[in-house]
């Protein structure tokens, strides 16, 4: 214990004070650099491993693509297929008030009209919400819905700031729900 102090010692003074300082600041940036590229190395072969299932799963999808019917009618009716019916508008609805409470974005009204669309048989529920609140708040609100119901389509968004000293703004936000029509 005592010979390693020695040599420690006499190493400390064989490259003096900016050796220590060097060897210090080398020690502290290979302990910084491994913190900060551990977890993007971790997260990269997370990917790697997600990829490299997806691409398992590939043949699969495309053998089961290659039986289907490529025709335009069996096309329009796939894309008819991605959209909700109308039975569950009050559960997309609700996602859309949860979207606003998670973001403590209030809703006090709206106002709501039901039309179907002759030519493309969608039953669209034209939605518009008169909220107050910060301008990030209603960002997030149209972009959490938004996510949260994805036969959802944002039509407009006002904004009005009644005083320039104010924080809120008053937004009007017209969305459109998209619907199946019962069969």
């Amino acid at each position: 214990m005592v010979i390693n102090r020695l040599i420690f010692s006499e190493a400390v003074q064989a490259v003096g004070t900016p050796g220590v300082v060097g060897v210090a600041l080398l020690v502290f940036s290979l302990s910084f650099a491994l913190s900060m590229l551990l977890p993007s190395w971790q997260e990269l072969e997370r990917q790697r491993m997600s990829a490299a299932s997806a691409k398992e799963s590939l043949p699969i999808a495309a053998t089961r693509s290659s039986m289907q019917d490529f025709s335009p009618a069996a096309e329009l009716r796939m894309f008819y297929d991605i959209f909700p019916p109308r039975a569950d508008a009050p559960e997309w609805l609700a996602r859309v008030y949860a979207a606003a409470e998670e973001i403590k974005l209030p809703l006090s009204r709206g106002e709501y009209v039901v039309s179907t669309d002759q030519q493309t048989g969608l039953v669209r529920y034209r939605i518009v919400l008169p909220v107050r609140g910060s301008y990030s708040q209603v960002r997030e609100f149209v972009a959490a819905t938004l996510h949260a119901v994805p036969a959802l389509a944002l039509d407009e968004v006002t904004f009005e700031r009644p005083k320039i000293s104010e924080r809120e703004v008053e937004a009007h936000i017209r969305l459109t729900l998209y619907l199946k029509r019962p069969t």
